[in-house]
């Protein structure tokens, strides 16, 4: 193996697994729900720890699902001319399905990547985790695409990392890592190149989506700062559940009087506590129709309050509110308490989200445009692939109907004279194929116009005698 290809192997290797011990493993964790669990004390029995496991609630989903669900790629508008051959790319790698996990991967740990590779079938498109890549930028700001990236792959049957497939500008190499035992039980992995092919493009073909980016070329995705938010949820989640299960019911007791020792019928020894020792008591039944009483003059019957819950609850619904306004997710995709909201109202409740989402879109899309430009390189398509004008089209998830949106479009091109086929690309509802077909049709007709000859008006004749107008002051 070359010494570079070797060396830049060994640093990204050592930079993903920073990466992955310092917070993509703990990202990765909160987001399946794998909590840090709530404080207990050192000496919790099982019932806490019972309750410790029933705190746990995942809110993560739902905060990256609210703008996952608004970015969706529907089309590909290049400055001039059509991009179908880029678009049959799209379609044949199933990227209208396969795009979600990339928004996903992107929201979720701050970056993810597209990988395109050639194919004797096309252009291939392939989503990788920021959990299995790393990639090196020159300058990670401003580059469009690395100097170098390392994929890696598990095995399928031990879980371990056996192979890695290594990118750059001229070449993508496939490595595999051998291990070898030593007499002193020492392990010593060998990269192995396994095979190397041209890709044919002038750049490395890896394409970063970067959720935030700052001018360090850092991205933090929406779970890294809401861990502590998640923390203080499940801590008052567990302190409910303790309040709910110990102290939520009135407490009847009785003083100067015992209740008697649980004795194993079989035995006839009383029967203990399995973890503190200490002897167990038979449950004094307490209910409508029991009368309780006792011998000693002494004994004092009463009654503690139960613990309100109400103080706990409404913790819980600050501590949510606060989640949605760090994520600036509306509140009630998380609380569910909307209830008679106007379309105005409830706009502005998705004011903040349609904004964050619209960010998105912005530094998703030119993601996208990048990916479909080296798909255009693949197919040959020199000036495509070139085209810095090209935009993808995102697909309108609003809630306003289609004749709405039909009466406003139509007003537009008669008030302001837009040409219909410029509208035709943000219908909502229809596919970059539909469009397609709209062209096709449109052009079609065309070409059926300029074969049929204009209808003759032949002078002079009875029909255009009588059909012409009679000139002013009767003058025939």
């Amino acid at each position: 193996m070359a010494t570079d290809i070797k060396k830049r192997l060994e640093h990204a290797l050592d930079r993903l697994r920073y990466e992955y011990s310092e917070h993509l493993e703990e990202i990765d964790l909160y987001y399946r729900g794998k909590h840090a669990g709530p404080y207990m004390p050192r000496n919790a029995n099982s019932e806490y720890k019972l309750l410790a496991e029933r705190a746990v609630h995942n809110w993560l989903p739902w905060v990256v699902a609210a703008p996952l669900q608004n970015l969706q790629v529907d089309g590909f508008r290049p400055s001039t001319g059509k991009g179908d051959a880029v678009w049959d790319v799209w379609q044949s790698n199933r990227m209208d399905a396969r795009q979600a996990i990339v928004h996903e991967g992107a929201l979720v740990f701050g970056h993810s990547y597209v990988a395109v590779t050639p194919s004797p079938d096309g252009p291939k498109l392939t989503p990788i985790s920021a959990m299995r890549i790393w990639a090196a930028y020159d300058d990670p700001v401003t580059d469009e695409f690395p100097l170098y990236a390392v994929q890696l792959f598990q095995s399928p049957d031990s879980g371990e990392i056996n192979s890695a497939r290594y990118f750059d500008n001229r070449e993508i190499i496939d490595v595999v890592f051998t291990r070898t035992t030593a007499w002193d039980g020492t392990v010593t992995t060998t990269p192995t190149i396994a095979g190397r092919k041209p890709h044919g493009f002038d750049v490395t073909p890896i394409v970063r989506f970067a959720t935030s980016l700052d001018l360090l070329g850092r991205s933090v995705g929406l779970v890294q700062p809401l861990i502590p938010a998640c923390d203080r949820i499940n801590q008052t989640w567990f302190d409910l559940l303790i309040a709910q299960t110990f102290g939520s019911f009135k407490v009847r007791y009785a003083t100067g009087m015992a209740p008697p020792l649980d004795i194993d019928p079989a035995t006839g020894e009383v029967r203990t506590d399995p973890e503190t020792g200490e002897p167990l008591y038979r449950a004094v039944q307490f209910d409508p129709t029991r009368v309780m009483m006792a011998e000693d003059p002494d004994t004092k019957f009463g009654e503690l309050s139960e613990t309100s819950l109400e103080g706990f609850i409404k913790s819980l619904e600050l501590n949510v509110q606060h989640m949605a306004a760090v994520s600036q997710t509306p509140p009630h995709y998380l609380l569910g308490n909307m209830a008679n909201l106007s379309a105005d109202a409830l706009a502005a409740a998705e004011s903040a989200l349609t904004r964050k989402v619209d960010a998105l879109k912005q530094v998703f899309g030119e993601a996208w445009e990048s990916v479909l430009r080296l798909c255009a390189q693949a197919l040959g398509k020199t000036k495509l692939a070139k085209d810095r004008k090209a935009q993808v089209v995102w697909r309108d998830t609003g809630s306003r109907s289609l004749a709405q949106t039909a009466d406003a479009f139509g007003k537009l091109v008669q008030m302001v004279s837009v040409p219909p086929e410029a509208l035709w690309d943000k219908l909502p509802g229809f596919s970059q194929t539909d469009v397609d077909k709209f062209h096709e049709y449109a052009d079609k007709a065309a070409e059926v116009a300029a074969a049929t000859p204009p209808p003759l008006d032949v002078k002079g004749s009875p029909e255009a005698v009588q059909a012409e107008p009679p000139k002013p002051g009767g003058a025939q």
